[in-house]
């Protein structure tokens, strides 16, 4: 996975994966809408969508990686 650490302040406390809390599936909605994105760097259709969770305190993280160019933008 290639992300511009420059976004990324501090994922030291945090692990790849999904938020397991929650009434809806936001992570699942996040990678959809991921799947149907443009980057706007190069007009690549289709982004790749990479999570990041904390427990303590609970937190979310998600990054849109373009497969094509590498670039990324955290939302």
């Amino acid at each position: 996975m290639k992300i511009d650490m420059a976004l990324v302040e501090d994922l030291a406390s945090y692990r790849v994966g999904r938020p397991k809390w929650g009434l809806i599936d936001g992570a699942g909605i996040d990678a959809q809408c991921c799947a149907e994105a443009t980057c706007e760097a190069c007009g690549h259709q289709g982004m790749e969508y990479h999570p990041f969770v904390r427990d303590e305190p609970r937190s979310y993280r998600a990054f849109a990686v373009c497969p094509e160019c590498g670039e990324s933008f955290e939302f």
